[in-house]
């Protein structure tokens, strides 16, 4: 999971950025409100982890811009020196979803991060086929089933395919899209997406006209997959 971590002590700020990779995630590390925020432009995140008391923009701020502002519903769990019962109130009416007290307990963290992740992801068998929208995902195959017809996607095509629709009305950026196909990003990566972008949006009826679901970019940021009806 792609986890964006809003922390201003560098000490801290490094324990539980080595704790959650450990565990399996991808971690982008802040120090100033407004530079988590401005990474929303360009980057999708999973999980926020957010401190409360940090330069520019606090964590409260930083949580009113990801429900309010930008209407994601991303998983937000604080991890702040502020205990009284008043502040974790606050911020869980604000829309956090949990709240942990520092310093940093590491097992409870990662227990309570991994229960949010479980609750907002479901897990699934990997193998399994799933329907999305009215399509169905074979992943054994690599076939999608849609309007009586059947489709064979390369295996990037449908590992894009698939989490696009995993994701549907939510906005992906393209390093996002990047790394979850190619493990990197950069120009040529950047470029060999939008191939693959324009293949399913044939292959599997999500033109700009399609009368069910569309595959629309998202200006400067990456697409996102919307449902017409």
């Amino acid at each position: 999971m792609n986890i964006g971590l809003l922390e201003d002590d560098p000490a801290v700020s490094q324990h539980v950025r080595e704790l959650l990779e450990h565990a399996g995630h991808n971690v982008r590390s802040f120090l100033a409100g407004s530079a988590i925020r401005r990474a929303m432009a360009t980057d999708t995140f999973d999980l926020f982890v957010l401190d409360w008391w940090v330069p520019e923009e606090n964590g409260m701020q930083v949580l009113h811009h990801i429900r309010d502002v930008q209407g994601l519903t991303a998983p937000v769990l604080f991890l702040a020196s502020r205990s009284d019962a008043q502040g974790i109130v606050e911020a869980l009416n604000a829309g956090a979803d949990d709240y942990c007290v520092k310093p940093v307990q590491p097992q409870v963290l990662l227990a309570r991060i991994s229960a949010l992740l479980r609750r907002t992801y479901r897990e699934q068998d990997v193998n399994a086929p799933i329907t999305y929208l009215g399509y169905r995902f074979n992943p054994a195959e690599h076939r999608v089933d849609f309007d009586n017809q059947t489709q064979t996607l390369t295996h990037k095509e449908f590992k894009l395919a698939l989490y696009l629709f995993e994701n549907a009305e939510r906005a992906v950026s393209r390093k996002r899209l990047t790394l979850e196909l190619w493990g990197g990003e950069g120009d040529a990566l950047s470029r060999a997406l939008d191939v693959h972008v324009s293949a399913i949006r044939k292959k599997l009826a999500l033109s700009a006209t399609s009368p069910n679901v569309r595959l629309q970019p998202v200006y400067g940021f990456g697409y996102r997959l919307v449902s017409i009806a």
